[in-house]
Formats: structure tokens, C-alpha cells, sequence
């Protein structure tokens, strides 16, 4: 019943919210593509310099390239909690409820196989859980 009738306050933030991840998810990407095919071509140019050595050095490739790759991640990782965050703020305390439990449940589902299989054999059901 919770998501039967979103009010139109709702609705509009929503949307709001994936018009702002479909300006900033395709700039992220494109910066992760960038980084991978300037490391790629940087090893490409190493591999054609190697003039047969037997061991080529793709560190200084590497560490310029990670420098961005991880700058990317961090600015992911904030989008992701803000996403979260702006969504949570979007709901009344039922639903936020409801999409955090869902959130956690789909977490899990990619975690540990042993804490799943102990979710899986609890007897109360997680929506009857109470959380403080």
C-alpha cells in the first residue's frame, strides 16, 4: 500500500532525481572509458618501445590512469550516497523504511553466501523486523 498512490510532491522529486543522474551517470562513464582507453593506449606505446625485453614497465601508465579511475570512483560513491539520500528525504517513514529494507535486501543478495543462507532460515521475516 505504500507505493499504491505516490503523491504528486513525490513523483516530481523523483523525477527531479533521475533527471539529475541522467546528466551525471554518462559523465562518469565517459571519464572511466577516457581513463581506460588513455591506459590502454599507454601500454600500447610501452608494448611498441619494449624492443623485445622480456618484461615491460607499465607502472608510471598505471599509477596516472588509477589516479583518475579512483577520482571517478569517489565521485560515484558520492552520487550514490546522495542519490540515497535525496530519495530517503523524498518519502514519508514508511516508505523510506520500505526502500531501505529493499535496498539492504539487494545488497545482501550480492554479499556473503553464509549471511544470506542465515536470512534464509530466520523464522520472523525481515519486515516484521524492528530496527533501533
Amino acid at each position: 500500500m505504500a507505493w499504491k498512490d505516490p503523491s504528486k510532491h513525490l513523483m516530481i522529486k523523483i523525477e527531479q532525481i533521475e533527471r539529475g543522474l541522467r546528466l551525471m551517470v554518462p559523465a562518469l562513464l565517459d571519464r572511466v572509458k577516457t581513463a581506460q582507453s588513455g591506459f590502454a593506449g599507454k601500454i600500447a606505446e610501452e608494448w611498441v618501445n619494449c624492443e623485445r625485453k622480456e618484461k615491460m614497465d607499465v607502472s608510471e601508465a598505471m599509477k596516472a590512469e588509477m589516479e583518475e579511475l579512483v577520482t571517478v570512483f569517489l565521485h560515484a560513491n558520492r552520487l550514490r550516497r546522495s542519490v540515497i539520500s535525496d530519495i530517503v528525504a523524498a518519502l514519508n517513514v514508511y516508505q523510506g523504511a520500505l526502500f531501505l529494507e529493499g535496498l539492504a535486501q539487494f545488497l545482501v543478495g550480492f554479499q556473503d553466501k553464509n549471511l544470506l543462507r542465515e536470512f534464509e532460515r530466520c523464522k520472523t521475516p525481515i519486515s516484521e523486523r524492528v530496527c533501533l
